[in-house]
């Protein structure tokens, strides 16, 4: 398996990107500092977390976009009554963020993993890389 597909792996099984092992939540919305198998630090650098908000952004907007405009169509085209797209839609804005935090948070860590991977100063603190 390719180390990228291993990476993003870890990161959609709530794994530490490091060295896949370590838990990245202790409960619900609190994240470990850091790795408790590997040591790695989770918030590398301050605003840390942007990308990942941006990704629960563009995630939560895209499943709305794929359940809201085929049903509105199908709702369209049968003459159907909007009560029901209103029932179902207005939720979705405010739980898919809240149900997709974890997972984007996991995944924004194991993107930048990719991107940035550990420095020098990181390397130091840390046992040999497992991949």
């Amino acid at each position: 398996m390719s180390r990228t597909l291993t990476i993003l792996i870890r990161g959609l099984l709530l794994r530490c990107p490091h060295c896949g092992k370590g838990k990245i939540f202790r409960r619900f919305f609190t994240t470990y500092e850091q790795c408790p198998v590997c040591g790695w630090r989770y918030e590398r650098e301050e605003g840390y977390w942007t990308g990942a908000i941006a990704l629960n952004l563009v995630v939560t907007e895209l499943l709305i976009a794929f359940v809201a405009v085929p049903f509105a169509i199908w709702l369209a085209a049968n003459h159907q009554p909007i009560t029901l797209l209103i029932l179902i839609g207005l939720p979705m804005p405010f739980l898919l963020p809240l149900l997709f935090f974890r997972h984007a948070k996991s995944l924004w860590m194991s993107i930048d993993f990719m991107v940035h991977p550990v420095d020098i100063e990181e390397r130091a603190n840390l046992p040999p890389h497992p991949l």
